[in-house]
C-alpha cells in the first residue's frame, strides 16, 4: 500500500497534529473594557470560537491579538466587527474607551 494521494483527494493532517502557530493563552489587563483584573482566554493551541452578545468584547480580544502580530502602521482596529471608520486606536484601548450600543 502506498501513501500517495489519488486525484481529487486532500491531504489533511491527522486529528492529533496541529499545524502552524497556535495560541495557548491570551491575557488582557486594562485593554478596552477588560479592566480591573487580568482576563484570561485559554484555547490551549486548539481551534476556538468567540461568541457573545454585541458589545461583549469579541472584537476587543481580536484587536488585542492583532496588536501583537501586526506592525503598528498597518493595524486597522475593529475590522472583526466590520467598522468602516477608525473608531478604535491603540490609545483608546489603553485608556479604556468603549462605545456602548444596544438594540432591544
Amino acid at each position: 500500500m502506498t501513501d500517495a494521494l489519488m486525484p481529487g483527494e486532500l491531504d489533511f493532517a491527522s486529528s492529533e497534529t496541529l499545524a502552524g502557530f497556535r495560541l495557548m493563552r491570551l491575557e488582557v489587563f486594562n485593554w478596552g473594557t477588560f479592566d480591573k483584573r487580568v482576563w484570561v482566554f485559554r484555547p490551549d493551541g486548539k481551534n476556538a470560537l468567540l461568541t457573545g452578545d454585541i458589545g461583549s468584547g469579541k472584537s476587543t480580544l481580536v484587536d488585542a491579538v492583532t496588536t501583537l502580530l501586526v506592525p503598528a502602521q498597518r493595524i486597522a482596529y475593529n475590522k472583526a466587527a466590520g467598522a468602516d471608520a477608525k473608531e478604535r486606536t491603540l490609545r483608546s484601548y489603553v485608556l479604556g474607551y468603549y462605545k456602548s450600543e444596544r438594540n432591544e
